[in-house]
């Protein structure tokens, strides 16, 4: 039977696993595997009940590099979604991150909350700014210009702005202005009003033009909190369900000196307090490798009392924060040949054609063992899926064959290299 997919979309699945191994932004769902039970837990719990009534938490997401924290983030993003959330993802690199100070951190989250479009063929753009305009088009179902002023359901939206209680009233005016700059064509209003939103520097000019619109003040490390929780609050009366921040942590700890060390996790531990009091309808998830909790945790007891649990998270004990992708549905094995199962219908819809599913699952299963047995201190999930769509591709366009374990070391050898050498983010 053939696969419900479009080709286009089929297409960016194959391509950016055989070029890069990394997940691709769409499709993750054709292809997941073996992480079924949390994300169930996760929607159970809190998507579909605890952050709907305005509750707040957290979860760290622990996993070896190529383990599938990034895929993991995505399958929770795509569940956020349907359950009306608005979402953030931020991916740390290893010589940038946020939690060097709050400002920081607001701006990470004001520079990276997705605003999604159901439709397939458009891709998703990134910013408040994009996200307001979006909403703003979504609500009124009319491209945005001077008669959506009058618009019942624009001035509707405004009458809920403006009767919601905000904890800073420059936030809410600055929200309501942009939207009404936007509409009204004002560039500088709305080139002044996206400055400050961002959280980015402004002008002198910008001060003047703010200041007419009652936005005073400007949002920096003392306040910077203030205005994360006026977003969600904003999110919120916007008739969204809440907010969910992704972030992706890479090897960034590994790498920078003791103090910057101490000031990052200083910060992260205010993050993880303040999303569990002060942000409304928000779950916060930080990815990491096992590394940040066994050797960078422990030397900070604050965060390590927040991060400490004597379990991880399942259906069972759904307090725990800490999601261990070591421990999943499948066994290794079973997991493999599950994604490798999956594969082959998106390549066959990729590039309209038909393989053998015997000869193709049993070359999965012989590079899924040779990737767990011979290639140990690599990233072998991530190593199996670049390698498997390789060999699809090879079988395509050549002769559908049994390959020998030989051959599987060859390909996987072939791959090592570029996986552990390159800059992409991990599987």
């Amino acid at each position: 039977m053939a696969l419900d997919i479009s080709q286009p979309l089929a297409r960016h699945i194959i391509e950016t696993l055989g070029s890069f191994g990394t997940p691709p932004s769409r499709g993750i769902q054709y292809f997941n595997a073996g992480n079924q039970s949390i994300l169930d837990a996760l929607d159970r719990f809190y998507l579909s009940t605890y952050l709907q009534d305005g509750g707040a938490a957290y979860k760290m997401v622990i996993g070896d590099y190529g383990s599938g924290k990034s895929h993991f983030l995505y399958c929770l993003r795509d569940i956020a979604w349907e359950r009306g959330f608005a979402v953030v993802k931020v991916d740390l690199s290893p010589t940038e991150t946020p939690y060097n100070d709050q400002r920081a951190v607001y701006q990470a989250v004001a520079n990276n909350l997705i605003w999604h479009e159901s439709v397939e063929s458009i891709t998703d753009e990134s910013g408040l700014t994009r996200f307001l305009e979006g909403t703003l088009e979504r609500i009124t179902s009319q491209p945005l210009g001077a008669e959506t002023l009058t618009n019942p359901l624009y001035r509707g939206l405004i009458d809920t702005l403006e009767a919601t209680s905000i904890d800073s009233p420059a936030y809410k005016a600055a929200v309501i202005g942009y939207c009404e700059s936007v509409l009204r064509g004002q560039d500088e209003r709305v080139e002044s009003l996206s400055r400050w939103l961002m959280g980015e520097s402004t002008t002198p000019d910008d001060t003047q033009i703010l200041r007419e619109i009652g936005v005073t003040g400007k949002i920096n490390r003392p306040n910077a909190f203030r205005m994360l929780r006026s977003l969600c609050q904003i999110i919120r009366a916007l008739s969204y369900t809440g907010l969910i921040l992704l972030f992706d942590e890479v090897d960034r700890m590994a790498s920078v000196g003791a103090k910057a060390e101490k000031l990052a996790t200083d910060t992260l531990r205010e993050v993880i307090d303040r999303t569990r009091e002060d942000l409304p309808g928000a779950l916060f998830v930080y990815a990491v490798p096992p590394q940040f909790i066994n050797d960078i945790v422990p030397k900070y007891p604050a965060l390590q009392q927040r991060v400490r649990a004597p379990g991880r998270f399942s259906h069972i004990n759904h307090f725990s924060p800490l999601i261990n992708l070591e421990h999943l549905d499948l066994d290794e094995d079973d997991l493999l040949l599950a994604i490798g199962e999956k594969l082959v219908p998106i390549y066959e819809a990729a590039f309209e054609t038909q393989l053998d599913p015997a000869i193709q699952a049993a070359n999965a299963n012989i590079l899924a063992n040779v990737a767990r047995d011979v290639f140990l201190d690599v990233s072998h999930r991530r190593l199996f899926v670049k390698s498997f769509v390789v060999e699809l591709s090879r079988q395509h366009y050549g002769d559908e064959y049994l390959i020998t374990e030989a051959e599987a070391q060859a390909l996987l050898r072939g791959q090592v290299d570029e996986l552990s050498g390159g800059e992409t983010a991990p599987y």
